[in-house]
C-alpha cells in the first residue's frame, strides 16, 4: 500500500494528497506533519512513518481550510471493492486548488473566485498606448464563466499589475518565469497577498499559437477580431495558458467560457493600491473585513449575482459620461417609483446564483436542488419580466425568443425535477412522474411489487384453472408458484418444476423469473437511469448556458441598480449632475456614507466644496479655485472632508446617487488619496520613504482631469525639510498639473501661499468656558492652532503629562517671540527673561526645575556664528558648559 501511495504522490509532488483508506482520508511523512499543523489534526505514526487523517464524509470541511491556506489538494480514490488479503486500486480523481474549485462550500457568495495568468512580451505589439512592449493579464472564475483581459506597457508593470491585482484579488495566479527576473519588485507586490497561490510556468507555456487556436476552440470561432484580439495581442497568451490550466488541473467540461471581455485602463477612472485602501472602497483598514467600507454602505443587493457586480463597479468606476448618465437614469427610475422597486426588491430575494447554478451544470457538477432552484429562480424572473414590462422600466433585455427560451428551459425543469429530490444521484427521487416512460416503468416495479405479484397471479389462475395457485417467497428460492397435488394435472408445460413436497409442488415460469429479475434489480437500474435522464436534461439546459449567463447579467444590472436605489432612499442621496469635460467639482452639503451610516441621524455636518481644475476659460471661472488648503486641529474632521469628496466623486462614476444636497461635476480619470503611511520593516522602507514613492506617483501620474487628496504631506521629517517639500508638492499640483486638489496640513506656513486659483479652508472650532468643541464646519481661512494637547487628553494621556507638555509648548512660543524681537516687556523697554516670564506665568510653579536649560538654548538659538570672534564662540561655549553642569549637579 506504501509503494502505491509513493507512486502516486511522485505525479502529485505540489499537491496535498488526500489517500483513500476505508473511511479516511490519509496523508503521510512531511505532508502529514505540515497538514496537522494546519488542521490541528492529532499527528500519528505507524513503523516510524507520521501520518494523520481526516473523516472522508466531513473533508469538505478540511478542504475549504487548507484552499484559504493556499493549498491543492487531490483527491486519490478507491475505484474498486476492497478484496481481502488483495491490495484495493487507487487513483486521483480531481485536483482541487484556490482558483479552480467549483463547489458552493468552497466559495464565498457574494466574491467572485478569480484564477489569473500575467506575461511579459518580448518584442513590440501596437496597444492601447502605442507601439511598445506589453505586459498582459487575464483572470477567469470558473463557477461563473467570467472571463476577462488587459494589458498595460512594461514601463509600468509594478503600478499596474499591483493596481489590477489588487481590485481583482485572485485566489491563485499562474505567473511568466522570466518575469521574477525581468521584475525583482515582484516578490514585493506578490508578498501584499500571501494568500494567492502563486504557479510559476516557464516562458514556453505562453506560447501565442497554441493560446490563440485554444481560445478560437473554446469560443467556437476561426479567430479572434470578434474580441479585439490577434494573435500578437498580450493579452491572448495568459488567456490561453488559463484554458489549459482549467483542462488539466479541474478535468472538468469548460464548454460555458463562451468569451472573454477586453478592456484598458483608459476605459475606467485609474484607482492606485494605495486610494483603494485608503478609500476603504470594499474593505476597511483596520481588520480587512467589509465592516465600515464604501461597499458596506451601498450594499442592498438581494442576490449573489447582484453583490459580485456591484464589487466589480466599485472597483471600475467608469470615465464616460454617456455611460455613467445610462446607469443614473436606470437608477433614477427605480428611485421614482418606490411601489415597482419593493416588489422587485422581494422577488430578487427569491432569485438564487443563476451564474453559478448554470455554471455547475455546464461542467457537470451539479444535483438535483441546483435545478430546483435554478427552477424558482427562473419562475421568479418571469414574474418580475411582467412588472418591468408593465412598467415599462429599462430592465431585463431579453427579446421575444428569449423569452420563450426562458419559459422552455421553465417548463423542463418543472417538468422532470422532482421536488422531493435531493442532493443525492441515488436515491430514487430524482425525476418526476410522468416524464420518462422508462423511469415511471421501474419505479412501478420498485414501488408497487405486490400489485405486479398479485395480477401475474390473478392471470395464471385464470390461464390454468388452478384457484387455489399461491406465489410465495423464500431465501433460497426467490419468487415461486406452488399447486396443490390435486391439482397437479392442470399444471401448463410452460411450468418449471423446481421443488416437490408431500403435499405440493413449486413451480417458476419465464415470466415469474423476469419479474423477480426486475423487483430484485429494480433500484439499481432506478438509480441508472434516473442519472441518464438527469445528464439529459442537464445537457438540454447546458446547451443554453449563455443565454443563462446573460439572463443573470441582467439580473445582476437590476439587483445592483436597485440597491442604488435603495441607499439612495433610505439616506436621503441625490442624483449628481454630470457635466462635460469642465473640470468642475461642485458639492453642496455633501456628507461622508461611511460616517454619516454609523451615526444618529442629524449628527453628521456635511460640508461644501468647488473646484475648477485646469485654466479658467471665462471670467467666471477664473473666481473658482483648483487647489484647496485645508488646515484645522486633529479630530476637527478634516480626514473625513478630504475622502467624502473623493467617494462622492466615485459613487457619481459608478452609476450611483451621491450623499449630498447636489453634486455637479465632470468625471475625472484619476483619483489619488495620499491619507497617512506606515512604515514597511520587510521591504525596509520607513515611512517617509512610503509616503515619498506615493506622492512621487501621483505627482507623476495626474493629470488635469484627476481629483488629488493628499494630507499631511512631509510630516514624516524634520519640520523644515517637510514644509520645504509640501510647499514645493503644492506648488507643482498647483502650476504644473492644475489638477483638482484638496491639500490638508499642519504646516500653517502653507496657508501665505498666493495664487487666484488657491484657497484656505479651515475646519471650525469653538472656544468657550476653557472648553473647546470641534464644530466639523468647513469654512473659509486658515487655522491658527492645532489644539494637540486638547486632542491628547481625549486620548486619555495623564494630565501631568499634559501639563508639561502646556508648559513646554509656552516657553517654545516665547523664546521665539524674543528671537524676532516681539516679546517686550510690560514698559515697552526691554524683552522679558525667560525667567520673569515663567514666574508670573500660571503654570511657573512647574517650571521652576528647567529655567536654565531653556536660556541656554535661547542663547543658542540667538547667536549668529558668522558674526561670532572665535575667541567670543569659545568664551560663549565655556559659558553655556558652566551652566549646564551647574544645572546638572
Amino acid at each position: 500500500m506504501m509503494r502505491q501511495y509513493l507512486s502516486i504522490k511522485a505525479q502529485y509532488k505540489d499537491e496535498i494528497l488526500f489517500f483513500r483508506l476505508g473511511d479516511f482520508y490519509e496523508m503521510f511523512f512531511d505532508e502529514a506533519v505540515e497538514v496537522s499543523r494546519i488542521l490541528n489534526l492529532t499527528l500519528t505514526k505507524r513503523a516510524d512513518v507520521p501520518m494523520c487523517g481526516i473523516p472522508y464524509h466531513a473533508a469538505k470541511i478540511y478542504i475549504a481550510r487548507l484552499l484559504r491556506a493556499g493549498k491543492k489538494i487531490a483527491i486519490c480514490e478507491q475505484v474498486t471493492e476492497p478484496v481481502a488479503g488483495g491490495l484495493t486500486e487507487r487513483k486521483v480523481v480531481e485536483v482541487i486548488t484556490p482558483g479552480t474549485v467549483a463547489e458552493d462550500d468552497f466559495l464565498e457568495q457574494g466574491s467572485n473566485n478569480y484564477l489569473a495568468a500575467v506575461y511579459c512580451s518580448n518584442k513590440k505589439t501596437e496597444g492601447n498606448c502605442g507601439l511598445d512592449y506589453y505586459a498582459g493579464l487575464a483572470y477567469i472564475d470558473i463557477t461563473t464563466g467570467n472571463f476577462f483581459a488587459t494589458s498595460f506597457p512594461k514601463t509600468d508593470f509594478k503600478e499596474q499589475f499591483l493596481k489590477e491585482i489588487g481590485r481583482i484579488n485572485p485566489k491563485e495566479i499562474l505567473i511568466q518565469q522570466s518575469i521574477q527576473s525581468e521584475f525583482p519588485v515582484l516578490k514585493q507586490i506578490l508578498s501584499e497577498f500571501p494568500s494567492m497561490m502563486q504557479n510559476f510556468y516557464p516562458d514556453w507555456s505562453f506560447n501565442p499559437d497554441q493560446a490563440e487556436k485554444r481560445l478560437c476552440s473554446a469560443f467556437g470561432t476561426e479567430n479572434l477580431k470578434g474580441f479585439l484580439l490577434d494573435i500578437n495581442s498580450p493579452e491572448v497568451p495568459p488567456a490561453g495558458l488559463l484554458l489549459q490550466y482549467l483542462e488539466e488541473i479541474s478535468g472538468r467540461d469548460i464548454s460555458h467560457i463562451s468569451g472573454i471581455k477586453i478592456y484598458a485602463e483608459s476605459d475606467f477612472v485609474s484607482l492606485d493600491d494605495s486610494t483603494r485602501k485608503n478609500l476603504e472602497l470594499l474593505t476597511n483598514l483596520r481588520d480587512n473585513s467589509p465592516a465600515y467600507s464604501l461597499f458596506e454602505s451601498v450594499n442592498y443587493t438581494k442576490t449573489a449575482m447582484g453583490t459580485r457586480l456591484l464589487r466589480r463597479r466599485i472597483s471600475y468606476p467608469l470615465r464616460s459620461k454617456k455611460e455613467i448618465d445610462k446607469r443614473l437614469d436606470k437608477v433614477n427610475s427605480l428611485f421614482k417609483d418606490g411601489k415597482a422597486s419593493a416588489v422587485i426588491r422581494e422577488t430578487l430575494s427569491s432569485i438564487l446564483d443563476i451564474e453559478r447554478l448554470s455554471g455547475r451544470i455546464a461542467m457537470k457538477k451539479t444535483h438535483g436542488k441546483d435545478l430546483l432552484a435554478l427552477k424558482q429562480s427562473l419562475n421568479s424572473v418571469i414574474r418580475m419580466g411582467s412588472l418591468i414590462e408593465e412598467k415599462k422600466l429599462n430592465f431585463l433585455q431579453i427579446n421575444d425568443e428569449e423569452k420563450k427560451l426562458l419559459t422552455e428551459i421553465r417548463n423542463l425543469l418543472e417538468n422532470s425535477i422532482d421536488d422531493e429530490c435531493t442532493i443525492a444521484l441515488n436515491d430514487g427521487k430524482l425525476i418526476k412522474k410522468g416524464f420518462s416512460k422508462k423511469v415511471d416503468t421501474i419505479k412501478n416495479i420498485k414501488e408497487n411489487a405486490h400489485e405486479i405479484l398479485e395480477k401475474y397471479l390473478d392471470d395464471e389462475r385464470k390461464k390454468t384453472g388452478i384457484n387455489n395457485l399461491k406465489i410465495k417467497y423464500n431465501r433460497m428460492m426467490g419468487y415461486f408458484l406452488e399447486v396443490s397435488l390435486g391439482n397437479i394435472s392442470a399444471v401448463p408445460d410452460y411450468f418449471i418444476r423446481q421443488r416437490s413436497l408431500s403435499n405440493a409442488d413449486r413451480f417458476t415460469t419465464e415470466t415469474l423469473q423476469q419479474i423477480e429479475d426486475n423487483i430484485n434489480n429494480s433500484e439499481e437500474r432506478l438509480i441508472d437511469a434516473e442519472k441518464e435522464v438527469f445528464d439529459e436534461v442537464c445537457t438540454e439546459i447546458g446547451s443554453h448556458h449563455r443565454f443563462l449567463q446573460k439572463l443573470a447579467e441582467e439580473v445582476a444590472e437590476l439587483d445592483v441598480n436597485q440597491s442604488f436605489a435603495q441607499a439612495a432612499i433610505l439616506h436621503a442621496w441625490t442624483r449628481p449632475e454630470l457635466c462635460d469635460n469642465s473640470g468642475l467639482l461642485n458639492i453642496t452639503n455633501g456628507r461622508h456614507p461611511v460616517v454619516e451610516n454609523h451615526l444618529r441621524a442629524g449628527d453628521f455636518v456635511p460640508n461644501s466644496i468647488e473646484l475648477l481644475s485646469g485654466e479658467a476659460s471665462n471670467q467666471e471661472d477664473r473666481t473658482i479655485p483648483s487647489f484647496a488648503v485645508i488646515t484645522g486641529p486633529n479630530m476637527a474632521g478634516k480626514s473625513t472632508f478630504l475622502r467624502q469628496t473623493a467617494l462622492i466623486c466615485l459613487l457619481a462614476q459608478i452609476g450611483s446617487f451621491v450623499p449630498a444636497e447636489k453634486a455637479v461635476l465632470s468625471p475625472v480619470d484619476k483619483i489619488f488619496c495620499r491619507v497617512g503611511a506606515t512604515d514597511n520593516l520587510a521591504r525596509g522602507e520607513s515611512t517617509f520613504l512610503v509616503e515619498m514613492i506615493e506622492t512621487a506617483y501621483i505627482l507623476n501620474s495626474a493629470t488635469r482631469n484627476s481629483l488629488v487628496i493628499m494630507d499631511e504631506v512631509g510630516r514624516g521629517t524634520s519640520m523644515e525639510d517637510g514644509l520645504a517639500i509640501a510647499q514645493a508638492v503644492s506648488e507643482h499640483l498647483l502650476n504644473t498639473i492644475k489638477a483638482k486638489t484638496l491639500f490638508a496640513t499642519h504646516y500653517h506656513e502653507l496657508t501665505r501661499l498666493e495664487h487666484e486659483k488657491i484657497i484656505n479652508l479651515k475646519l471650525d472650532v469653538l472656544e468657550a468656558e476653557g472648553k473647546i468643541v470641534f464644530l466639523k464646519k468647513v469654512v473659509p481661512g486658515a487655522a491658527g492652532n492645532s489644539y494637540g494637547i486638547h486632542v491628547a487628553g481625549l486620548a486619555g494621556i495623564p494630565q501631568s503629562v499634559l501639563t508639561r507638555a502646556e508648559n513646554l509648548l509656552y516657553m517654545r512660543s516665547q523664546f521665539q517671540k524674543e528671537r524676532a524681537g516681539q516679546a517686550e516687556s510690560p514698559s515697552g523697554n526691554t524683552a522679558i527673561g525667560s525667567e520673569e516670564k515663567a514666574a508670573s506665568s500660571p503654570v511657573s510653579n512647574t517650571l521652576s526645575l528647567f529655567p536654565e536649560e531653556e536660556l541656554i538654548l535661547n542663547e543658542i538659538l540667538s547667536t549668529n556664528p558668522d558674526e561670532t570672534a572665535p575667541i567670543k564662540a569659545l568664551q560663549l561655549i565655556a559659558s553655556w558648559k558652566k551652566k549646564a553642569l551647574g544645572e546638572m549637579t
